[in-house]
């Protein structure tokens, strides 16, 4: 008894559910979902087709059903609303899928049109979503309504037809791990709207202060615009960034450079990077909810090739760690009342899996005795023979760290030398990163063998049937679809979505994404064990997980979580984990 569910809702250019989130735009006067597709087998056992408006759906025939939707986070909320709406008396369904989600898992596009091309081999076509931008329902001509029934009833068959083909390949584990997802968003975090609002005054006041040194601006030019930017360095013989965007290292590297000397570029740099932070916290203002807080949205397998969460909308996953212009992000997050954080975070999770995989016993032994992880590398590789490393000679422990953090993928000379700065705050000559780079090499004739095994392996996998299967310890496979040759035809290229982009691919690139799909089902099943435990999980980033405690309970409940974490999954045992956390009101580091 399975039904796919797919709502139509109105949409403009200036209203839209990828602008805040679907709670914001329930939420907005302008919500209207005008109508509703089912497909699938009701209660009674019955053939179910019905399209129509919402307040003349067969609800009750589909009560107790299984429901599919792809992107069920969007069609759950509106649900809410639509129940709400027309007065249907919302009943408890346990088992809504999110097809979106199965999708991703098996590799396959987060879209439907995508999905179906690939499960289906049909061709979904999404034209009318555009006939529909800014139009209501009751303003289309019959035929064009028509043509509105009658894709949003194919959607819902494409999603009922998906479930009950490719289903039994999604685990029950990994069907919670979706559903916590979507519960913790629907939870949502609480915020300090007073920091929120100070915060943006205060930004807003130097991103004025820091347009006003801008010498185009009075031009009429945008403060970030590129040719006014080429132009200023062109006249002081200075180089030009090839971009300006947020997430441009190399802006970063020219602001940081040219800073100092140049009076319009530490103006640029003010102006962008508090212009960056403004834009965040009104993005945060935006998703608001009658509640007071915001919804902790994260992409479930947004890596589908690794399987780890992404961020999305205000990215919790991506917020600045330190204060900037007096500006913290992560203090913004506060615990709900009567309720402090616990943050807890699984210390130098990669590297520790990476050993395991490798077979380094002696490495591991160490772990497990508690001695640090880069005091251990220095011991094993570094010739270390003396006391607490960190203590005794700091500049070798930053050395270690930048080793084992940067090293065990296959880095180049050229990048270790960012690596070494960015990870360790070591500034290293290139012939110091050259040799640092042959050294770990040479010494780690296990890491080295294993990119070598993978090398191998795709390169096989190139000359027979294009298609390569590597299984994590866990037993999850991850597949690289079309594997050949790049454009050159020197370097090995594959898919690591079907039906979607070739990427290069190599042995310790492969060794990398082994390692960090690994840390993900480690991370995944402490998650899990978290939860059936009875610990509150706010959100999490990346290895860290963010829970609630009573205030009374906090230590206890922090001592619970650390014991949880530091138990390696059964299919793992012997993996030494550490855990490092931390008891606050405010989210933090």
């Amino acid at each position: 008894m399975t039904v796919g569910i797919d709502f139509e809702t109105y949409w403009a250019k200036d209203y839209g559910v990828t602008d805040a989130g679907p709670w914001a735009y329930v939420e907005d006067p302008r919500f209207e979902c005008y109508q509703v597709a089912i497909y699938g087998v009701d209660r009674n056992g019955q053939a179910t087709e019905w399209v129509g408006e919402p307040k003349d759906a067969p609800w009750e025939r589909i009560e107790g059903c299984v429901w599919v939707s792809h992107n069920m986070t969007f069609d759950a909320v509106v649900w809410a609303k639509v129940a709400e709406k027309v007065g249907v008396s919302a009943p408890d369904f346990p088992h809504w899928y999110c097809t979106a989600n199965l999708s991703v898992y098996l590799q396959a596009p987060r879209n439907l049109a995508g999905a179906a091309k690939v499960f289906l081999g049909t061709d979904l076509s999404k034209e009318y979503r555009m006939m529909m931008k800014g139009k209501h329902a009751h303003e289309l001509m019959a035929y064009d309504l028509e043509v509105v029934r009658k894709a949003g009833l194919a959607d819902a068959k494409a999603s009922f037809d998906i479930w009950n083909q490719e289903s039994r390949k999604w685990p029950l584990s990994e069907r919670n791990l979706a559903l916590m997802t979507f519960q913790a968003a629907n939870r949502g975090v609480h915020v300090d709207w007073e920091m929120v609002d100070r915060s943006v005054d205060s930004l807003k006041r130097l991103n004025w202060e820091a347009e006003q040194k801008i010498p185009w601006v009075e031009e009429g030019k945008t403060a970030l615009s590129p040719i006014a930017v080429r132009e200023q360095c062109r006249q002081l013989g200075i180089p030009a960034p090839a971009s300006l965007a947020k997430d441009s290292e190399e802006c970063v590297e020219w602001e940081d450079q040219y800073g100092e000397k140049y009076p319009f570029v530490a103006a640029v740099r003010v102006w962008r990077r508090t212009n960056i932070l403004i834009k965040k916290l009104e993005l945060i203002r935006a998703m608001r909810r009658p509640d007071g807080t915001i919804p902790a949205i994260l992409r479930y397998c947004g890596a589908p090739h690794t399987g780890r969460w992404s961020g999305d909308l205000v990215n919790l996953q991506n917020l600045p760690r330190e204060e900037m212009f007096g500006v913290s992000l992560r203090n913004c997050i506060v615990a709900k009342p009567g309720h402090v954080f616990v943050i807890a975070d699984l210390a130098q999770i990669e590297p520790r899996i990476l050993a395991y995989l490798c077979g380094n016993k002696n490495l591991l032994a160490d772990l497990g005795n508690g001695m640090p992880l880069y005091e251990a590398h220095a011991r094993e590789t570094m010739g270390w023979s003396g006391g607490a490393l960190k203590k005794e000679d700091p500049k070798l422990y930053a050395l270690a760290k930048a080793r084992v953090l940067g090293l065990g993928y296959g880095c180049s000379a050229a990048r270790f030398a960012k690596v070494a700065k960015n990870l360790a705050g070591l500034d290293l000559s290139p012939e110091e990163c050259r040799l640092t780079v042959k050294d770990f090499r040479k010494r780690n004739p296990r890491i080295t063998g294993l990119w070598r095994r993978f090398d191998q392996a795709i390169a096989e996998a190139a000359r027979t049937d294009k298609h390569f299967e590597m299984e994590l310890p866990s037993g999850r496979t991850v597949h690289y679809f079309d594997v050949g040759y790049d454009s050159v035809g020197r370097n090995y290229s594959a898919c690591t979505e079907q039906g979607g982009t070739r990427e290069g691919i190599y042995g310790a690139k492969l060794v990398e994404n082994l390692v960090q799909g690994t840390a993900r089902e480690v991370f995944a099943d402490i998650l899990l064990r978290l939860r059936a435990a009875g610990i509150e999980i706010v959100f999490h980033v990346h290895d860290e997980v963010i829970c609630h405690a009573p205030v009374e309970r906090a230590e206890d409940v922090r001592q619970e979580i650390e014991r949880i974490m530091e138990t390696p999954p059964a299919w793992m045992t012997g993996l030494p984990l550490a855990v490092e956390s931390s008891i606050a009101r405010r989210y933090q580091k």
